[in-house]
Parts: C-alpha cells; structure tokens; sequence
C-alpha cells in the first residue's frame, strides 16, 4: 500500500514500505501499523500519529517536521540521529505520547521535552541528550544509557531497574524516590568526591 499526502488513513497495515529519504504531508494515520517499513533520512510534515504502532522500522534520521504522536508505540526499531523536540507534542498529557521498547536511540535529543511516564525499556540509548528534561514517573528497564546526558533532568519516581551505564550527577539532577539496582546504583556516586572501598 502506497503513502499519498493530504490523505487520512484508518486501521491500515503498511509493511516493507521502502520509502528512505522521501517527505509526507498533512497526513493523518489512526490505529495504523507500520512493519518493517523505511523511513530513515525522510520527513513526516505536519501529520498526525494516533494509536499507532512502529515494528522493525528504520526511522534513522527522520525529521518530524511538527507532526504530532498521541498513544505511539515503537518496537524493535532504528530511531538513531532524532530531534524529538521538532515533534508538536500535544499539551497537558498526564503520560507520555510514546513509548520504546528494543529500540536504538543513539544520538537523539529530548532536551527540554515534558515526557512523563516515558516508557523506554531495554533499548540502546548512546549519547542521547535528556537534559532539562521532565521525565517523572518513567520506566527506564534495562536500557544502556552510555555516554548519554543528565542535566537538570526531572527522574523523580523513575524506574532504572536493570538500566546500565547512566551517568547521573546527584547534585544537577532531581532523582527523589526512583528505583534503581544496587550494584549499578554505584554510578549515582561518580560525580561525588567520595572513596569507594570494599
């Protein structure tokens, strides 16, 4: 099934779409499915996302181009080199308007994004910027964090059960009753001058 802009399209099933590079407008997907499709380097201008769901898609340098996601799911997908903040995020959401789970997120940016309630689990999140981020309330479950920033990041009442290599600083960042394993908890002592002994 093809993509044509300007069009609204309901409970459709799109899978092994090679569509890299190319640019949608005004268009508008309600509980649609999109499976093994690729969008990398293309562009989604001003649509709208409702109830959908991402399944072994390639959306690597996507630009958003102001679309909005209400209730968007992404599974196994490749969402590498993302401005999240070019999304129109739709206001006064008590939860997040997506969700990730065994996704790679490398070199992405949610900086300043209102997200609570994230759900990001068991995904590759390498040099993702999540500073002055407000993330309450999140569930971070087995996602590798490396080299990715905190600054100013609202991760109060977060889970990072299982999370590995996040460097979060105690001191610029509000962490007040997120959960965290203990040996990885270590990490939260980094940025302190302390002396760990065993």
């Amino acid at each position: 099934m093809s993509i044509e802009n300007n069009n609204h399209y309901f409970d459709q099933q799109f899978t092994a779409l090679a569509l890299a590079e190319q640019v949608f407008e005004n268009i508008e997907f309600e509980d649609c499915t999109f499976t093994d499709c690729d969008f990398s380097n293309g562009q989604f201008k001003h649509c709208r996302f409702i109830e959908c769901s991402f399944k072994k898609c390639n959306l690597a340098s996507l630009k958003w181009g102001y679309s909005s996601l209400e209730n968007v799911d992404f599974s196994h997908c490749k969402l590498n080199s993302i401005q999240w903040s070019d999304i129109n995020w739709p206001l006064l959401s008590v939860n997040a308007a997506v969700s990730f789970s065994h996704c790679e997120l490398s070199n992405s940016s949610f900086f300043e994004l209102t997200l609570k309630a994230l759900k990001l689990t068991d995904c590759f999140a390498k040099n993702v910027d999540f500073r002055h981020a407000n993330l309450a309330k999140s569930k971070f479950s087995g996602t590798d964090f490396r080299d990715s920033e905190f600054f100013q990041t609202n991760l109060s009442q977060c889970d990072f059960v299982g999370a590995t290599q996040f460097n979060i600083d105690l001191n610029s960042n509000q962490i007040t009753k997120a959960k965290f394993e203990r040996f990885e908890a270590l990490n939260l002592l980094s940025g302190l001058d302390v002396e760990l002994v065993d």
